[in-house]
């Protein structure tokens, strides 16, 4: 069914996936700071015992975060090696992957705000 070839490059990348991933954690804030506040709105959840549907939410916001930041880092990076110097065109494409990112990110604040205001207006309740 699967060949000892394919098993093995498909092993391989998940080394490649994992060092993408280290090296967005370690060099690029953007990417440092969702990840803060993903894990903030975790340990929220677990203090307030947000519902099953709002767990998933919840789960695929951050997740679509965090993936358009790793995806605007790689346009960043490409961008820098075509072209070292400042260009017009390509800050226009680090523009618009930067305004992905943005988009994705107030959506996430919106579906937090949703989530998150009707437990908070319980505490002063």
């Amino acid at each position: 069914m699967f060949s000892l070839k394919t098993i093995k490059e498909r092993l391989l990348s998940f080394v490649y996936a994992w060092r993408g991933l280290v090296f967005l954690f370690f060099k690029e804030d953007s990417f440092k700071y969702q990840l803060f506040f993903s894990i903030c709105f975790i340990i929220a959840g677990f203090y307030f015992q947000i519902s099953t549907s709002e767990w998933l939410a919840q789960l695929l916001i951050m997740a679509l975060v965090l993936s358009m930041e790793g995806l605007n880092s790689s346009v960043e990076q490409l961008s820098d090696y075509v072209q070292p110097k400042h260009d017009k065109a390509i800050g226009k494409i680090k523009d618009i992957a930067a305004g992905a990112v943005l988009v994705s990110g107030i959506f996430a604040f919106v579906i937090m705000l949703i989530i998150y205001i009707p437990y908070f207006g319980k505490i002063f309740d």
